[in-house]
């Protein structure tokens, strides 16, 4: 059975964009962890449980599919997918890269505005990932920083080609977070992006993007493979 948390507080909308609302739910119920890696997604539970018939649901699924969030598998049906080590080292590889370039073009394009929405941001996550729902809460905190950087950079592609990175991978790469005493060091390493911004050192923000994003890769990585072995993290 599928948690009824899934199906509350979803308004589906009338004109076509069912599967849209449907999709949006299931995607924030798996990166929220609510739906793990290995859990099936019958299409006609879903279907009843959101109130529609089977087209808007088969329609979300496939959406999550493109996004590597779900796999249609043979004789079982919908299912929610997961990283391997391997998986979460090679995407964050290619995140840090992609992630350096526009963090130093977005500085290069810089404007007053866009810096003020930087430094919003900055204090948003700052704030935002306190309490108990804070490691839930840090992965979008921490994607609407780093991109508000980027947004100054005229590469609509190459930030696509992030987000959609950084979708496979949020619900892995904020177990570093877990770890005693690494929010503040993400506070810190968030700070001196956020001056390099206000300095206008573009090459120093791609540098520290890059350290920061890989870092906080390697430490969850460890993390993702000491609660597989069933080992104590934190």
């Amino acid at each position: 059975m599928l948690p009824a948390s899934l199906f509350k507080s979803v308004e589906i909308a009338p004109h076509g964009t069912a599967s849209e609302s449907i999709c949006t739910a299931l995607r924030k119920a798996i990166l929220e962890d609510q739906l793990p890696a290995g859990r099936a997604l019958p299409q006609s539970e879903l279907a009843a449980g959101f109130g529609v018939s089977i087209i808007p649901v088969r329609e979300a699924l496939k959406h999550l599919e493109a996004e590597g969030l779900v796999a249609f598998m043979p004789n079982k049906g919908a299912m929610v997918i997961g990283l391997d080590e391997a998986d979460i080292l090679e995407y964050s590889q290619i995140r840090a890269t992609l992630e350096e370039q526009a963090a130093a073009e977005g500085v290069r394009n810089m404007t007053r505005v866009d810096f003020a929405r930087v430094e919003d941001a900055y204090e948003a996550f700052v704030a935002g990932v306190e309490g108990p729902q804070g490691m839930i809460r840090s992965g979008a905190l921490n994607r609407a920083f780093h991109n508000s950087i980027y947004a100054a950079a005229p590469r609509p592609r190459l930030l696509e080609m992030i987000e959609d990175l950084n979708t496979r991978l949020d619900r892995y790469i904020r177990g570093h977070l877990i770890i005693e005493g690494r929010t503040n060091i993400t506070h810190d390493e968030h700070k001196a992006i956020l001056d390099a911004c206000r300095d206008r050192d573009a090459d120093l923000c791609a540098r520290l993007t890059r350290i920061h994003i890989l870092e906080a890769s390697r430490i969850s990585v460890d993390v993702f493979r000491r609660r597989h072995a069933g080992l104590n993290v934190g």
